[in-house]
């Protein structure tokens, strides 16, 4: 980036003295993704702004509303990611505020957190509403309309409803292919490549993906790393184990190249999880360990990769009643904090994984009141991999569907379950429904 060459050049003491270069350096730091370093640089600017706030009788002026608005953005983002989310909203809010009149792309940056802030603490419709009266603008610029149907997608994809993301992600792919905006573009990629892996079209979902990491170096950082997690999960999902591996190793080239101690952590975490994935407990356990705070529940949990949520699965993996206890506690704690920041997405997830828990535990009712909330959750979207991602979890799924079926419960959840089923254990489930279908025709199978 030509900005961080000429600031390099720059004397520290002048970097120091200067808000404008402050939040230029945060700026970079952002796009790198190295949110955690942005807390000290944006206190220095607040400082600095402070001592010429009260040198400066005139507030009205543009340059002066641009920084606070510029360092507001920059807390709303650290805020945001960092779980506290009223605080963002709030940021959010003071920049638009200071915002200058005329400055449409700040503005944008300022509604999508203000956007996801509100999503987080359960105002969607008014998130939504606060999106559609900007989309609405037609003077709007198309890079400041994609950024705001990008918020759109997230709000979606945290709530779990995957059929608006995938709509509303087409349309974002449609327009900032015809502005060549590289980092929306990824951004769209992205979305469908996980949309269509959680619906178990696997081969769109390489497309999707691979789009994103052949254009890793014009693209954002984040953007590829959640590229290479997916495609890693998805490869494994179709049983090409070696490129599989490739992915995950790439991942971890990619994300040391970044230098962003954060990222190289959550890397961590996801190889330990693919690691547990291919080889067992004992190959993923070193993985995890390196990755550091494993029951820190934080942030918007946005991404394929969660480290509690890998650390939990571990513990279960391993089977015996502490670490089977271990994890129980840690997913309840994890469920009320998703239902906290209204993760319908991750809730299914976690939800799903204390199904398991309680079966292990021989708690069967339990399993399956946990197993069917998911559900429940999931279905309006679609969700397929959360489940079939968890082959533990088929004689429970089956056990649920055959409880139902004595209940004369069939309706489009029975159609849900076969699909999911067939997701997770293809021959076993066609032959179980053959056979079902037999029955029914009084045939014995």
């Amino acid at each position: 980036m030509q900005m961080e060459r000429w600031l390099r050049v720059l004397p520290e003491d002048q970097v120091q003295c200067s808000p404008c270069l402050l939040l230029t350096r945060a700026w970079i730091l952002q796009t790198h993704g190295r949110l955690t370093d942005l807390p000290p640089l944006l206190a220095s600017v607040e400082r600095l702004l402070a001592t010429s706030d009260s040198d400066r009788p005139d507030q009205a002026d543009s340059l002066h509303r641009l920084l606070h608005a510029v360092m507001a953005i920059c807390w709303s983002q650290c805020q945001y990611f960092a779980g506290r989310v009223q605080e963002s909203l709030e940021s959010a809010q003071r920049a638009l505020r200071w915002n200058p009149p005329d400055e449409e792309y700040l503005a944008s940056l300022a509604l999508m957190y203000l956007a996801l802030s509100q999503q987080a603490t359960g105002q969607e419709i008014m998130a939504l509403v606060t999106l559609q009266e900007a989309l609405l603008d037609h003077a709007m610029q198309l890079s400041s309309t994609v950024r705001l149907l990008f918020s759109q997608t997230m709000m979606f994809l945290a709530a779990g409803k995957l059929h608006q993301v995938e709509h509303i992600a087409e349309y974002l792919l449609r327009l900032s292919q015809q502005a060549d905006l590289a980092i929306s573009q990824a951004w769209a990629h992205w979305l469908l490549g996980l949309v269509q892996y959680e619906w178990n079209n696997l081969d769109a979902a390489v497309s999707h993906f691979s789009i994103v990491v052949a254009n890793r170096y014009h693209v954002h950082a984040w953007t590829v790393q959640e590229a290479l997690y997916g495609l890693a999960l998805t490869y494994q999902a179709q049983g090409r184990d070696g490129e599989a591996q490739k992915a995950a190793c790439d991942l971890l080239d990619f994300v040391q190249e970044q230098h962003c101690q954060r990222d190289l952590l959550v890397a961590y975490a996801f190889y330990g999880q693919f690691t547990l994935l291919q080889d067992g407990v004992e190959a993923a356990e070193p993985w995890l360990a390196m990755a550091g705070k494993q029951e820190e529940l934080v942030g918007p949990m946005t991404s394929l990769e969660v480290l509690p949520i890998t650390y939990t699965w571990m513990l279960l993996t391993k089977g015996d009643e502490v670490n089977v206890t271990r994890a129980h506690v840690l997913l309840n704690r994890l469920l009320q904090y998703v239902e906290a920041i209204h993760s319908t997405r991750k809730a299914v997830q976690v939800l799903a994984l204390l199904a398991w828990s309680c079966d292990l535990q021989g708690r069967d009712s339990e399993a399956l009141e946990a197993l069917e909330h998911a559900l429940i959750l999931a279905r309006p979207g679609g969700f397929i991999r959360t489940f079939a991602d968890l082959p533990m979890l088929f004689p429970i799924l089956q056990k649920l569907r055959t409880l139902k079926k004595n209940q004369h419960a069939v309706d489009k959840m029975d159609t849900y379950l076969k699909r999911v089923l067939v997701a997770m254990n293809p021959v076993a489930a066609r032959t179980a429904l053959r056979e079902e279908l037999l029955r029914q025709e009084g045939l014995e199978p």
